[in-house]
């Protein structure tokens, strides 16, 4: 029988005496060739410059049409003014006496006593009629007479109860209401238990 020493000397000698053989790998893909690109070549673009934008229209200037009228005022100026009265003493601001004082804010404000109602004109328009309301300012005096009487607002009432103001109303309206409310008369106000001048509000409808 073989031994097995004898077996792997015989492999050893076969591995050492085997004929060497070299391996070359194929290549089955082509590589397409690289182009070339040279710079002479190559075109090169100019973008053409945009025309201009077309002129603004030209505005006609306005001509003014207003005509001017020149008009000399004849001003005397050497007027001859009549002596001024003095002032009663405690009335004015002369030298003899002080202004009376405003209360604008008294404890007691003015009551009124007398009222007298605007007489409306007949030519009122029929929209003003019943809707037509004026807030008048009184000045009343330590006597509660009407020194001054100014209108602060007109108001114009529509039906749902909503009020436009108006800066005035023609046909005699404010004429007749400030008559009127030149004689009202009214109980003073008072402040620290005296009599005072002190201004109220009070509103006229027609």
């Amino acid at each position: 029988m073989v031994s097995i020493l004898t077996v792997q000397l015989l492999l050893v000698l076969l591995i050492h005496f085997w004929p060497e053989s070299s391996y070359e790998p194929k290549l089955d893909f082509n590589i397409p060739p690289v182009e070339e690109v040279f710079l002479d070549d190559i075109e090169i673009t100019r973008q053409e410059t945009s025309p201009p934008p077309p002129p603004r229209p030209m505005m006609p200037n306005p001509v003014p049409v207003d005509e001017i009228v020149e008009v000399e005022l004849d001003i005397d100026m050497d007027l001859d003014l009549p002596d001024l009265p003095d002032l009663e003493p405690g009335f004015g601001s002369g030298p003899e006496g002080d202004e009376e004082r405003i209360v604008s804010n008294p404890q007691i404000p003015p009551t009124v006593v007398r009222i007298v109602e605007a007489t409306a004109p007949d030519q009122v328009p029929a929209e003003y009629r019943g809707n037509l309301e004026m807030i008048v300012n009184f000045l009343v005096d330590r006597n509660g007479e009407v020194e001054e009487v100014s209108i602060m607002e007109i108001r114009l009432y529509d039906s749902d109860g909503n009020y436009e103001q108006l800066p005035f109303v023609q046909h005699g309206l404010m004429d007749a209401v400030l008559k009127a409310a030149m004689q009202w008369r009214f109980r003073p106000a008072r402040q620290d238990g005296e009599t005072v001048k002190a201004f109220t509000r009070q509103r006229f409808s027609y």
